[in-house]
């Protein structure tokens, strides 16, 4: 069955001929999988072993304001305390092709092949799966999970290469091309619009939960039925379909209500283990972690938790701690060897502190995903309040906790945004959030030389900005030059800060 499955999977890993050999895969000495059971495998090595280990979009929050420059007391880098920022500098200043590194260098972009080859995986399995040997138990967990990876990987497409979308203000938003293909095929593909991407997302999630209702898996690091519908309110979400949020939010929270008060788990192990463990109650799916240099405590120069996201959380909020912070905290030392310390995240399955956050879908999110959708609708205050405060009770000291109340309307709505950023930061969403709520102006500094760290530039993300859309990596373009590209401008820039006096 192993050499089955790797013929296969060998076959389906060629496609980097044409531009719709990003979506499609050869299918040369094609040998398919014939039991259920294979396909289960498959599942694990082609789409979750690669979410663990990948380094896609791991420059996603460095373009966000929850991230600033940092250099620490060292004038130049050194083997042991290294500037860690060049590789996501293109990312960090919204440069007109953010793949070029500071030195020049392309820092490829692999989510664009990565999604569409996961894609193409359960395209493949969902045409062959009831073609194979396997119980009706078996094949409909697997479709289940192929319709999560497909619905999964077209919503990461279209937020980091589509249009922002909005409904309402943005109905017509370029979205990205479908693949519907199951093998290797000569044909061109086109951009669709956003809202028929969000369609087809919100039908693959659909399909799933009605088929992990009849069956589902207990294990978290599988798609399940709780995650599915968690990521269903998220799609709602991002699609103003405030009754589906909290419909479907509601039903993960009723079979997984528990949060994981962070002063109880400070007590029992002294905020020495990862809040991101196999133990929080919280985690419904977990699909790996990964690495980035970015935000390195020992390195000379990296990218930092922001101030203005560290001024977010307040007195007593043990998500941030200069020692004990279970989200952010400093790292790194002052000592001969050191340089300086430094507000890192402190989200992740791995071993060390330098690694940016874990990657997992939590009932956490379906309690904020709820409070946003109430917030939108007249007369669902109360609700919007009480699982805000669900929240913060678990995150904030006893001592200093106290109830949010009397909100509503824009007031209401912005404390769910602040919640969201505290709570969420570092896990991916902040980019996301900030496209589909208002895109707003960003400032990042930048400082080129960390022997004059206080002579920096200034580079500017403008409201509505057409950087908040990312280009179609230059791989794919060099192999089809007729896909529809972003044209984003190109920025320098400014020896004075703009918002100097403001």
């Amino acid at each position: 069955m192993k050499k089955t499955i790797i013929f296969f999977l060998s076959a389906a890993s060629l496609f980097m001929v044409s531009c719709s050999d990003f979506l499609t895969e050869s299918s040369q000495d094609e040998i398919r999988p014939n039991k259920a059971s294979d396909y289960k495998e498959l599942i694990a090595g082609e789409v979750y072993q690669d979410n663990n280990y990948s380094s896609y979009h791991t420059w996603l929050d460095a373009m966000t304001d929850d991230v600033e420059d940092f250099i620490g007391s060292k004038t130049k880098p050194t083997i042991l305390n290294p500037d860690n920022r060049g590789s996501g500098y293109g990312y960090f200043t919204w440069q007109q092709s953010p793949e070029n590194q500071l030195e020049g260098v392309l820092n490829s972009d692999a989510a664009w092949a990565g999604y569409y080859h996961q894609i193409l995986v359960a395209n493949m399995i969902l045409n062959d799966i009831d073609n194979v040997d396997g119980t009706e138990t078996e094949k409909n967990l697997i479709k289940a999970e192929s319709h999560m990876i497909r619905a999964f990987a077209y919503f990461m497409l279209v937020n980091l290469y589509g249009e922002p979308y909005d409904p309402e203000i943005l109905p017509n938003a370029m979205g990205v091309p479908v693949n519907d293909l199951v093998g290797a095929q000569n044909k061109k593909f086109e951009r669709e619009s956003a809202a028929d991407i969000y369609a087809l997302i919100t039908e693959d999630c659909k399909t799933a939960v009605e088929l992990f209702e009849k069956d589902n898996y207990t294990t978290i690091y599988r798609w399940n039925k709780n995650a599915a519908k968690v990521f269903l309110s998220r799609v709602c979400l991002f699609t103003h379909d405030w009754d589906g949020v909290i419909k479907y939010a509601g039903e993960a929270i009723a079979e997984k209500p528990s949060l994981w008060n962070m002063e109880d788990k400070q007590n029992s192990d002294s905020s020495t283990s990862y809040f991101f463990s196999k133990g929080n109650p919280e985690i419904l799916f977990s699909f790996g972690y990964y690495y980035s240099p970015y935000w390195t405590s020992g390195s000379a120069a990296c990218y930092q938790a922001s101030a203005s996201l560290r001024a977010e959380y307040t007195t007593g909020d043990l998500r941030l701690n200069n020692t004990t912070g279970e989200y952010i905290r400093q790292l790194g030392s002052t000592g001969l060897l050191g340089a300086g310390k430094r507000y890192c995240p402190r989200k992740s399955y791995d071993s060390s502190d330098t690694s940016v956050h874990g990657k997992a879908i939590r009932n956490t999110e379906a309690y904020l995903n709820r409070a946003e959708a109430y917030a939108h609708k007249s007369g669902k205050e109360s609700e919007a309040l009480a699982d805000l405060n669900n929240i913060r009770r678990n995150r904030i000291k006893a001592a200093s906790y106290s109830e949010l109340a009397g909100l509503s309307g824009n007031e209401l709505l912005n404390a769910v945004k602040s919640e969201r950023r505290r709570e969420l930061c570092f896990e991916g969403f902040r980019w996301f959030d900030l496209r589909r709520w208002d895109r707003p102006r960003i400032v990042h500094s930048f400082a080129p030389s960390m022997a004059a760290k206080n002579d920096k530039l200034y580079f500017v993300l403008e409201k509505d900005d057409v950087a908040y859309t990312l280009p179609v990596p230059k791989e794919v373009i060099l192999q089809d030059s007729d896909l529809e590209n972003i044209k984003r401008p190109e920025r320098q820039g400014l020896e004075t800060n703009p918002d100097a006096g403001n």
